[in-house]
């Protein structure tokens, strides 16, 4: 049963079509519903040098957006780019960076802590992750609120 192979999912005549329009091997994996590992192989069975992934947003759009005051996260956030990529690029364009803005005050998080709220149940209500919290809470001089347990209670009753 020698021979018996997978239909291929696109010819070298489209995989050029699609290469020479600029687009990368994510791309074209994409458009042909095929793995980028295959695309890779292909391309490099072609002899084609692997395209740069494309930018999701241009230095003029990061500008705007520098000059209205975002930081990296918020920016990243409006091409739906990493913040490390939105770093790289201002970086590159030789901007400093914006602090990032805290998505909550010290009254907010001290009014939680004395509700007994832990770091997790903190982060959940103010939209923020529990390391943040508890930075802030250290900074705070506020004392860690353990996890609750949930008791375990036993249906049956031993009389």
């Amino acid at each position: 049963m020698a021979g018996l192979g997978r239909k291929r999912l696109f010819t070298d005549q489209q995989f050029i079509e699609l290469y020479e329009q600029g687009f990368n091997d994510r791309e074209i994996g994409e458009k042909f519903g095929a793995d980028q590992s295959t695309v890779n192989y292909h391309r490099r069975k072609l002899e084609l040098k692997a395209q740069s992934p494309r930018r999701l947003f241009t230095d003029q759009q990061l500008l705007e957006l520098y000059e209205q005051g975002l930081n990296d996260r918020e920016i990243g956030e409006k091409f739906g780019a990493d913040q490390s990529t939105v770093n790289y690029h201002r970086r590159r364009l030789g901007l400093e960076a914006h602090g990032s803005r805290r998505l909550f005050t010290d009254e907010q998080l001290i009014e939680l802590h004395k509700q007994g709220l832990n770091d997790r149940e903190i982060g959940e209500k103010l939209g923020t992750n529990n390391n943040t919290v508890s930075h802030h809470r250290r900074r705070l001089g506020l004392v860690c609120v353990r996890d609750r347990m949930i008791p375990w209670v036993s249906s049956a009753r031993v009389h």
